[in-house]
């Protein structure tokens, strides 16, 4: 780049950054990991290595400082011809800050992927498939469901499964959860997997952006799906589609309306309510994870996922909470990541987990309960064959508290409880 320094740097960056992300969201699903990953790879090193180049003024970028009327490489990437500071004998002052200024470049490349790569207005696209051949990964539709007028609540799960050696094949399960009783868990599959027009489909199961239509030898469900609202990211939406992590995950509607028809052992249960539909695609599940779905009324949706990672390196790390909350017509916070890092708290636990968090002048407090009578527990198992245990409630009870900061002291300015009808699970090794 001949106008690379310090000032100017960052700017060519965003841009870079904002054209990639624009560009990535036109091209098919299967090629956006490698376009994205090869951009950011590529442009950090032609600009690291054209940048540190000039500041340390190796002869070859002599070209480019004299196009800028420069003294040396140095001088350009510190002064850029504008400022004065001292460039041929700098003190380590001067060192440490380029460095750190250095270190920041993926950032503004990643600010510009993030803006560049805008959420869609509907979720249809979030719901086709992502896995194209790949060995060892992971790819999961998802359904959550409660009826306002009954208390029922419905779980479906559907997922296609590429071990690193055997063929593919796609399975899933059915929760129904009535207000008064034992919750009923019914598999289906395994199948080989048969790629089609739907964004699931088995012999007995098919998901589509219409209906959601299956079988297991206990349950039955026929649903038409109308969806409405926009997706909701607690991952950021570039993160999903560079496929960087061990595993990602994006609610395609938060609200989207079920209608139709359950049969439960043998007994035909009408159905409708909000239903908040997910994906999640990688390598497979985590070490140990939280996960909330509230639907909080009127428009008010919080979505809470949290997870260490199977890597070892990944593995020592605290449990990272990435959580979305749309009220008021907004989705908070606004850099999902950079709170997940910074601000929230949870720790996966049973029967009960927390989750606290302040991002700017707001304060978020949740506590979930999975009553052990209102749960099913699952067995996982992740393409490499390790297992896991998932214990999910469709009628787990949750408060939430938001409080903001006003004149130098926190004040509640909502608090929402839900008794048993907010969506919850926890996850653990083995």
């Amino acid at each position: 780049m001949p106008y690379d320094s310090f000032l100017i740097d960052p700017f060519l960056l965003f841009l870079t950054g904002l054209g990639a992300g624009w560009l990535a969201v036109r091209l098919p699903i299967a090629r956006r990991p490698l376009f994205l990953k090869g951009t950011v790879v590529l442009t950090l090193l032609v600009y690291w290595g054209t940048s540190v180049s000039l500041y340390f003024d190796l002869e070859w970028t002599r070209w480019l400082w004299e196009m800028c009327g420069s003294a040396s490489g140095r001088d350009w990437m510190l002064n850029s011809g504008l400022f004065h500071f001292e460039f041929r004998n700098p003190g380590w002052l001067t060192h440490v800050v380029s460095a750190l200024i250095f270190a920041t470049y993926p950032l503004y490349l990643l600010v510009g992927l993030a803006l560049g790569t805008p959420r869609l207005k509907l979720g249809l696209e979030l719901g086709l498939p992502r896995w194209h051949g790949r060995a060892g990964r992971q790819e999961v539709w998802y359904g959550t469901a409660t009826d306002p007028a009954t208390g029922n609540a419905l779980w479906l799960h559907a997922e296609t499964v590429a071990p690193p050696s055997s063929p593919p094949y796609a399975h899933g399960w059915a929760a129904f959860f009535p207000p008064h009783g034992p919750p009923v868990l019914s598999h289906f599959g395994p199948h080989p997997h048969a790629p089609g027009p739907h964004w699931f489909a088995t012999d007995d199961t098919t998901l589509s952006a219409t209906a959601w239509q299956g079988q297991t030898p206990r349950i039955v469900w026929d649903l038409q799906q109308k969806l409405g609202a926009p997706p909701l990211l607690p991952f950021p939406r570039w993160l999903w589609e560079m496929e960087i992590l061990p595993g990602t995950m994006a609610v395609l509607d938060p609200q989207a309306q079920w209608s139709g028809q359950l049969t439960v052992d043998g007994v035909a249960i009408p159905f409708a309510g909000n239903a908040g539909l997910a994906r999640i695609y990688g390598h497979g599940s985590a070490a140990r994870w939280t996960w909330l779905h509230a639907d909080l009324g009127e428009g008010a949706v919080l979505e809470v996922v949290s997870a260490v990672s199977m890597r070892p390196g990944l593995a020592r790390l605290r449990p990272l909470a990435f959580v979305r909350l749309r009220w008021q017509g907004q989705d908070w916070p606004r850099w999902p990541l950079v709170a997940a890092l910074t601000a929230f708290r949870c720790d996966p636990a049973l029967p009960q987990w927390t989750l606290t968090g302040q991002v700017g002048a707001q304060r978020l407090h949740a506590t979930v309960t999975l009553p052990p009578e209102r749960c099913v527990v699952v067995p996982y198992r992740d393409p490499d064959g390790r297992t896991a245990t998932c214990t999910n409630s469709e009628r787990a009870d949750v408060r939430v508290e938001v409080s903001r900061r006003e004149s130098g002291a926190w004040r509640s300015v909502k608090v929402w409880d839900l008794q048993g009808t907010g969506h919850a699970e926890v996850g653990l090794r083995p």
